[in-house]
């Protein structure tokens, strides 16, 4: 099969109608991953159940990127969900303290998700190996710590961009990949504060360019920048397929 990727959401960090928060599936012959787990996604997953997750990878700790870990580990271990095998949960450094700090509010703690699932937290700067799939790690260019993220398996390839600004080191993280997931969040990058965490659509377009991917799949863009003059922006910089992520969506690699 090499890869495949499902969107389940794809809204920015204000949720579009319909539609959840980032978080996609990535299935290959030999396992199925939860990419990112976002506002949205546990509904998304029982609504339309993919069979039992093997791993979850989260990107970085803003909440449109992982909150849903709270309401999906009660399903593993109080719903229906509770006999599956256990999957591996894989968090940024210092992951493990961050879901102590939250749980704490409701007097819990990290061996609240360690009841559900195995967590560890993976070393950006080595590959993570799942099975027959290989994660690689960048750092993007974000507003706090966060990191692209490329998965290959066999001969195929995926890059996700997760949030970030342009950067050179994003382009060549991406080189040839076959499907370059990618944010799109602003509307006009130019009216952005000169602090950046995030590209417009033509800047999308850009970096796919210069990384040579073969299809582009734009995510993480508000429903008011509207679909149309997000593909044009981004089609005068990327002459190759491009999409828009909407749940549902399946693409083969």
């Amino acid at each position: 099969m090499g890869l495949a990727l499902t969107v389940l959401g794809g809204s920015p960090a204000w949720p579009n109608p319909g539609q959840a928060a980032s978080g996609y599936l990535v299935e290959s012959d030999q396992a199925r991953v939860l990419l990112d787990c976002g506002s949205g996604i546990a509904s998304e997953l029982r609504a339309h159940d993919p069979g039992p997750l093997t791993d979850i990878v989260i990107s970085h700790f803003h909440a449109d990127h992982w909150f849903d870990l709270v309401p999906l580990h009660y399903a593993y271990r109080y719903g229906s969900w509770n006999d599956r095998p256990r999957a591996t949960l894989h968090l940024p450094p210092g992951g493990r303290n961050v879901l102590d700090q939250v749980a704490a509010v409701w007097d819990g703690s990290v061996e609240t998700f360690e009841a559900a699932w195995d967590v560890m937290e993976y070393d950006p700067q080595l590959d993570l190996r799942i099975a027959d799939m290989r994660f690689t790690f960048a750092p993007s260019l974000h507003y706090t710590t966060c990191y692209s993220i490329k998965i290959a398996s066999g001969t195929s390839t995926i890059a996700y961009s997760a949030d970030t600004a342009p950067t050179e080191r994003l382009a060549r993280f991406a080189h040839g990949a076959d499907l370059f997931l990618c944010e799109a969040s602003l509307k006009d990058a130019k009216g952005d504060s000169t602090e950046r965490g995030h590209m417009d659509a033509s800047e999308a377009g850009r970096e796919a360019a210069r990384a040579r991917v073969k299809r582009l799949l734009l995510t993480h863009v508000p429903a008011e920048n509207g679909n149309d003059f997000v593909l044009e922006k981004a089609r005068a910089e990327y002459s190759g397929e491009i999409e828009i992520a909407h749940p549902g969506l399946r693409i083969e690699v």
